[in-house]
């Protein structure tokens, strides 16, 4: 069968033709209030309807979770799909026919390779499988499963298997099935011969399928029975698996997670059984390698939160830290759960029951909080010495936090521990910052999120830009992008402008597969709330004139620090600052004293 590619015009038609109200309808019991629907959200828990569906805008929000988009966006969530699969579905359910172009030559050989390396996964686990439970080649295997508190159920409930411990036994099964070697071999299952023929990647090891999210068998890890080297093999770069986007149990765990409102990651296929094994379903394991940005992001798609429940001992302790610093600046909220006497989940579980896992999770600790822990471990900090290694240690986490709250708080803290000055830390802290009294800039960090006049002002200009194009003008003439706030705010700008300078007006539904989810979650928001503001061209100049006066009053401020600073140390130069926000002073009560 011929495959094609849907053609770039058919989403905007699609889009028109649906019913909002009636495709979410299917899946969320939805009442009218007003001209909204409502209903409880599917993507979170919660008692009172939240969730709101807006069939004039063609838009649904949820004022708990902040999920919104289009009816495409909405498909993708729900049913866990990509945007050409929600495409598809909606077609279908509205009966309209994909108009479709034929896709190249190589397009189709190359999903032809991919079908084909997917069948031969699902072969290959069904033989592994076999050979652990319905053969005397997988007796060890299962002891040795059974003596880590598997049973033989669970073992089948997620598809263990058993790699024979003979050159060719897999590759010789599955041709036998129709697979190529060729295809063996492009699947990481074979390895070829220096002649000819090839031989099995995986032999004498305890088998993990790894799934993508849809449950589609993508690799294998593979584990030794003893002190063999290296302890897990994992397949290699194939065209459907890539370790660094993939979570082992990931097609198990993402509703649970959904759930939950966050995910608990461990080291080992092992621990991730034996938590799903035992009523902890939203966990998963990296595959044997660092923790990546990509599964980072992957797990933010599902839940804001992300727990670390690595092994306790020093090695486990040395993972987490990495892990921590690839997630720190992912925007996750991030927590780090310890285990007693240096044991991984799963020994834990075994000793104590669900119930201490459980509880670790809850009480697990916040990133600094476990960084500073860290600082502190292992080290006699009674004498100056061990006092100024902690110090050393803690330094450089403390740089890197963002919030200024809880820097104080540690400081303070690990001053109390060592019993130390805390202007001391703080010292060392501005030296690893580069902030010395010689060279340093001030510079001015003003709180621009607390200011509610300025997000009010804000969300009128970018309301007004999206609904209303004859007044994009009038706001580009005087504002751009980088005088909004920084975050979702910001880039909604840069997409608003981008689009208008393309010569295309935008349309909500048209920015949300190039914006990050944050940035959706906030465009959704202020296209559902669309006719709550008032959006008069007094308003509009009004929101303009604040957002100036706020950047203004920034610059103004770090202008006058800045002088401040070179008068205690002596710079004569100090009085050209005190000219230059002088200057910015007049701008600003110029502004303020305009019209309106």
């Amino acid at each position: 069968m011929i495959k094609y590619s849907l053609p770039d015009d058919f989403v905007e038609k699609l889009r028109s033709q649906a019913d909002i109200v009636s495709v979410i309808a299917e899946y969320v019991p939805l009442k009218q209030k007003g001209r909204n629907y409502w209903g409880c959200c599917p993507f979170h828990q919660e008692k009172t309807p939240s969730f709101s569906v807006a069939p004039e805008k063609n838009f649904f929000y949820c004022y708990g979770c902040q999920a919104g988009g289009d009816v495409f966006r909405f498909l993708m969530k729900i049913e866990n799909i990509g945007f050409v699969d929600s495409i598809k579905l909606l077609a279908q359910k509205l009966a309209v026919p994909v108009p479709e172009k034929e896709q190249s030559e190589t397009e189709r050989a190359r999903e032809k390779e991919r079908e084909e390396i997917l069948r031969a996964n699902e072969l290959a686990r069904d033989f592994y499988a076999a050979c652990m439970t319905k053969s005397a080649l997988g007796i060890n295997a299962l002891s040795y499963l059974t003596g880590r508190g598997l049973s033989v159920d669970q073992a089948q409930e997620f598809r263990l298997g058993f790699a024979p411990d003979d050159w060719d036994k897999c590759s010789t099964a599955l041709q036998k099935r129709g697979i190529a070697p060729d295809i063996l071999v492009k699947a990481g299952l074979a390895i070829p011969r220096p002649q000819s023929g090839v031989y099995d990647r995986f032999r004498n090891r305890i088998m993990f399928p790894i799934e993508d999210i849809r449950g589609r068998v993508i690799g294998f890890g593979g584990r030794v029975m003893d002190d063999t080297q290296p302890k897990y093999l994992n397949s290699p770069e194939t065209p459907v698996f890539n370790k660094r986007k993939l979570l082992f149990n990931i097609s198990r765990a993402y509703r649970a997670i959904k759930q939950a409102g966050y995910a608990v990651v461990v080291e080992g296929y092992m621990d991730a059984i034996a938590l799903a094994s035992n009523g902890i379903d939203n966990v998963v394991a990296s595959l044997g390698t660092a923790f990546t940005p990509e599964q980072a992001r992957m797990l933010l798609h599902y839940a804001p939160e992300i727990v670390f429940a690595y092994d306790s001992d020093s090695a486990g302790q040395n993972a987490t830290l990495r892990a921590l610093s690839i997630v720190r600046s992912s925007g996750a909220v991030v927590r780090v759960a310890s285990f007693p006497d240096g044991k991984d989940p799963d020994e834990v579980l075994r000793k104590h029951g669900p119930a201490l896992v459980r509880e670790r999770l809850l009480a697990a600790a916040g990133l600094l909080e476990y960084q500073m822990e860290q600082a502190l471990s292992g080290i006699d900090y009674s004498d100056l010495a061990g006092k100024v290694a902690v110090v050393g240690r803690a330094v450089p986490y403390l740089a890197l936090a963002d919030n200024l709250v809880e820097v104080d708080t540690h400081i303070a803290r690990l001053a109390e521990k060592l019993a130390i000055d805390e202007n001391s830390i703080r010292g060392e802290l501005r030296r690893a910052r580069g902030e010395t009294t010689q060279q340093r800039p001030v510079s001015v960090q003003v709180k621009r999120g607390a200011d509610s006049k300025l997000t009010g002002a804000e969300e009128i200009v970018l309301r007004q830009a999206l609904d209303q194009p004859e007044c994009f003008n009038t706001i580009q003439a005087q504002l751009s992008p980088e005088l909004f706030q920084p975050g979702p705010r910001r880039k909604l700008a840069e997409a608003i402008w981008q689009s208008y300078f393309a010569g295309m007006p935008p349309h909500p539904a048209d920015l949300l597969q190039s914006l990050d989810e944050d940035t959706v979650r906030f465009l959704s928001r202020l296209t559902m709330e669309a006719d709550q503001g008032p959006e008069k061209d007094q308003a509009l100049d009004d929101s303009i004139r604040i957002i100036l006066l706020a950047r203004l009053n920034e610059q103004y401020e770090a202008h006058r620090m800045q002088a401040d600073e070179m008068l205690r140390q002596g710079d004569l130069n100090y009085v050209q600052e005190l000219k230059n926000a002088q200057r910015i002073l007049t701008k600003i009560s110029d502004l303020a004293k305009s019209p309106g």
